[in-house]
């Protein structure tokens, strides 16, 4: 079978030019995760379920639960603010279906359904569960910003307008046929263990100390951050293939976000910092790559569709995503808050979530490997001597 990646440019080649260029046209700005999700989310719900908790001291959690429950109760019924709450899926027809109900109470909210619900029976813990089938980080946190203390954002998510046609995409040919041939390094060895799930704050002072040292995004110094513990953790790994995830508020779809694929040899955070910003410098590439996937990817029947799809996220070692939630610590009537989020289910063999505010950045991490106390632990690297 000829490589996916190459149709659009074979059609637009031939007779058919014309009719393909319609085509992208219409859908360039159509991603994939939305349809892969569909494939699979009538039978397997659960499998796309995130777990994210509100972490407080215990002996505060009696005062925080009730004015969250307050908060939530003045939430839902703003529905033009709560839509997100009101949506439940319908798994009865052949092809998975939203509906929005006219109205909801919190105690429906309290119980497990096909739609975002609360666990609040965990002293210290405020439990949501949510389904990346209806929304991604980014809406799931706009949906529950209302029940937090105002917080000014650390990062505006403006709308932006999308990138030109067609240059992206012939931009990105290049390093997309390269990445074809990448395969992860960590899957083989995966066990048959159950998840390991963990969750660890950063101070962001002595990380921005560090940043100074090297000049380029604070989240690219922070994730190779993180490559540096997964490569301290698999010491017998030369090289990984990581994941950043990319939010594109252009896209149309409930998921509007894309993946970008960066092979990392091992070296210093410094080193692992340099081969992350080489490798995604370019914008418009980026785009341009995320992009002839997805269009590729659209035309193919689903079943076809669904093994390309996973195929591709079988290259991935691990995946990090941020999601900036404001410029001062995350907190509920003044009580201090930390934040967590995972998936029930997990087939990369890392996936990292940094939630940051100016101050702090909870980390969470869900792997198929063991961990112990010592990872995520920072001071091997922030105290590493420079670089010759």
């Amino acid at each position: 079978m000829p490589d996916p990646l190459l149709l659009p440019s074979i059609a637009m080649l031939s007779g058919g030019g014309l009719l393909a260029a319609r085509s992208y046209l219409r859908h360039r700005l159509e991603g994939t995760e939305d349809r892969y999700m569909a494939l699979y989310g009538k039978d397997e719900w659960e499998a796309s379920n995130m777990d994210l908790a509100i972490h407080t001291p215990v002996e505060r959690f009696d005062e925080l639960k009730a004015e969250f429950l307050l908060r939530l109760e003045r939430h839902v019924d703003s529905s033009h603010e709560a839509r997100l709450f009101l949506e439940e899926a319908d798994l009865t027809s052949d092809k998975l279906e939203f509906f929005d109900r006219p109205s909801i109470t919190v105690q429906e909210l309290l119980r497990p359904r096909h739609g975002l619900y609360f666990d609040l029976d965990h002293p210290g813990r405020v439990r949501l569960v949510w389904n990346h089938m209806q929304t991604d980080g980014v809406g799931m946190w706009n949906a529950l910003r209302q029940l937090f203390d105002p917080n000014p954002p650390l990062i505006p998510y403006k709308t932006v307008p999308p990138p030109p046609p067609f240059l992206p995409e012939l931009m990105a040919l290049p390093s997309t046929a390269r990445r074809l041939v990448w395969r992860g390094r960590l899957r083989k060895n995966m066990p048959d263990v159950p998840l390991t799930r963990g969750l660890t704050t950063w101070d962001t002072r002595p990380l921005r100390a560090f940043k100074r040292k090297m000049r380029g995004s604070f989240n690219l110094m922070v994730s190779a951050l993180v490559v540096s513990q997964i490569f301290r953790r698999h010491a017998d790994r030369d090289r990984l293939n990581v994941g950043l995830t990319a939010y594109f508020p252009f896209l149309k779809g409930r998921n509007k976000y894309g993946v970008f694929l960066c092979s990392v040899k091992r070296g210093d955070v410094p080193t692992i910092f340099e081969q992350l910003k080489k490798q995604t410098s370019n914008p418009m590439r980026n785009w341009g790559t995320a992009a002839a996937q997805s269009y590729a990817l659209r035309g193919m029947p689903d079943r076809a569709f669904a093994k390309l799809v996973s195929y591709y996220r079988r290259q991935i070692d691990v995946l990090i995503s941020s999601l900036p939630v404001g410029r001062k610590p995350v907190s509920i009537g003044g009580i201090p808050t930390v934040l967590s989020c995972h998936p029930w289910e997990l087939t990369l063999p890392y996936y990292f979530l940094l939630i940051g505010t100016r101050t702090y950045l909870d980390v969470s991490y869900t792997s198929r490997f063991h961990q112990d106390e010592r990872f995520l632990d920072l001071s091997a690297d922030l105290n590493a001597p420079p670089s010759p």
